[in-house]
């Protein structure tokens, strides 16, 4: 039995709960994957999957095997990584998560750029608003916004982030907002916890208070607010670089001026991260210093 090729095999199964999905993932036939997994249970004495019509599920022993399967791929891919580093042309597949709008505003733009620089990486890109496990998916590099908390993984700050209430012209004619404060109709982030946002004065340096609002539209996606708010549903609370290009369009104002927001009591910035490793792979240092040019310092979107 090949191991490698069936752990490689088993994982996937496990993960997409799928002999036929694992198969077209891993371009191979679904008997192949089948008779894979049979070898590992027959060798393990043990099943690893719960066979049933509505698909696969991990046993016990399944889980277990998982968890050491994973870290046995994510040193293989070390052990590949640590090699091609020696190699000053970085090269092969590079994948990296990134959030939804984030990634298509702000990194999709480059995306075609990139493979020109460097013609031997090829790049799978995910989008994804929630935060993974960067070793068990196999990501090499992540893009996450908020505030960073203490983790195994390397971390370089790619932008600050700043959050404004802004609504469009034609709302603010009919409604003439001056004050903050609870008689505020505001478009809310169902992601946001509680039931207002953190706000202080910008440039005090002050701590951050909250400030309770009420709301009538309420969603979890950042873009649905910005359409809401484009089109004149009311104020939202949106980072700069979402509104920027319907600044320059001047489809949005910026109101309460004197005012900055946060999810959180902090401030939050924007951040590359990426697995700790004693060698950081040429394709990784190639995109992290591909991403900071083109963002920019200060950011594209807080430039002029």
């Amino acid at each position: 039995m090949n191991y490698f090729a069936a752990i490689r095999t088993f994982v996937s199964a496990a993960e997409l709960k799928s002999f036929s999905a694992a198969a077209k993932e891993l371009n191979i036939e679904t008997s192949t994957i089948s008779r894979h997994v049979a070898d590992l249970e027959e060798d393990l004495h043990i099943a690893l999957f719960n066979r049933s019509t509505r698909g696969l599920t991990l046993t016990e022993a399944g889980r277990l095997f998982y968890s050491h399967a994973t870290r046995l791929l994510a040193q293989w891919e070390e052990a590949k990584n640590s090699t091609s580093a020696l190699n000053k042309r970085p090269a092969g597949m590079l994948r990296i998560s990134v959030p939804s709008a984030f990634g298509r505003l702000h990194v999709m733009p480059f995306v075609e750029e990139f493979p020109h620089r460097h013609p031997e990486i090829s790049l799978d890109m995910t989008f994804n608003d929630d935060v993974q496990d960067l070793i068990e998916s196999r990501i090499d590099l992540s893009i996450r916004i908020g505030i960073l908390p203490e983790s195994t993984m390397h971390a370089r700050k790619l932008a600050p982030q700043k959050r404004y209430a802004w609504a469009s012209p034609e709302w603010i004619a009919r409604h003439s907002p001056t004050d903050l404060g609870p008689g505020q109709q505001m478009l809310m982030f169902s992601r946001l916890h509680g039931e207002g946002w953190y706000a202080r004065k910008e440039g005090t340096g002050d701590e951050w208070a909250r400030i309770a609002v009420n709301y009538r539209f309420i969603a979890n996606d950042s873009e649905a607010l910005l359409y809401a708010c484009r089109n004149g549903s009311g104020i939202a609370v949106l980072p700069d670089w979402l509104v920027c290009n319907d600044l320059q369009e001047r489809r949005l104002q910026r109101v309460f001026p004197e005012w900055e927001f946060s999810m959180l009591r902090a401030e939050t910035a924007i951040w590359i991260v990426y697995p700790r490793k004693r060698i950081v792979s040429s394709k990784v240092r190639s995109f992290i210093d591909f991403l900071v040019e083109k963002t920019g310092a200060p950011p594209r979107w807080q430039q002029p």
